[in-house]
């Protein structure tokens, strides 16, 4: 992780690569749960069909994750994340482009960059998949006060969902997918 010293060059080329890794979970927020399923009009059940909830190994989360919160449900320990096709596309990817680009997951937006807060200032790495992105290095030299401002974001939206999940995790006693969407649905920390 770096304070984005670095000259790095990145422009999406919209190829698609990062939405069709099988290896790449989309974990969502709150506040993209909510984002998605105003955008979509979805209803509770709805967004049940459109998400995924990937649950957590006996060995803990994955490196990746290690900064989003899992949830409890019904089955156990679990991420929210965007429902992949066998085929490991995204199930919004179409003509390799997003078919909610406007209201996209936030790590979807940041990615190939990833953030994370450190004795209170606000540092910037690639994600350990970067190779996929033909983006990286093309396009023009990304300005430091963009990063820290997408930084920014998604640090608070990752706060208010750990406080969430951690109200969650210790407040229900017994815990579903169905409740846990009504839940985050209705509360106002992550109104868009």
């Amino acid at each position: 992780m770096n304070t984005g010293s670095e000259n790095i060059q990145f422009e999406c080329t919209k190829c698609g690569a990062c939405c069709r890794n099988d290896s790449l979970l989309v974990t969502l927020t709150g506040r993209d749960v909510v984002r998605i399923s105003m955008g979509l009009n979805l209803d509770r059940d709805e967004v049940i069909r459109a998400f995924n909830f990937y649950l957590v190994s006996n060995r803990g989360p994955p490196k990746g994750l290690r900064d989003i919160p899992s949830i409890n449900t019904e089955r156990g320990r679990a991420y929210i994340a965007l429902k992949k096709l066998e085929n490991g596309d995204c199930v919004f990817l179409k003509d390799d482009l997003c078919m909610i680009h406007l209201i996209r997951p936030m790590v979807c937006m940041s990615f190939p960059f990833v953030f994370r807060e450190v004795e209170g200032q606000q540092k910037w790495g690639l994600s350990a998949l970067r190779e996929i992105c033909p983006g990286l290095g093309t396009g023009p030299f990304v300005e430091k006060d963009d990063l820290i401002e997408l930084a920014v974001a998604i640090l608070e939206d990752i706060a208010s969902y750990r406080e969430f999940a951690d109200e969650w995790n210790s407040e229900t006693k017994n815990p579903t997918a169905k409740g846990l969407i009504e839940a985050i649905l209705s509360d106002p920390r992550f109104s868009v």
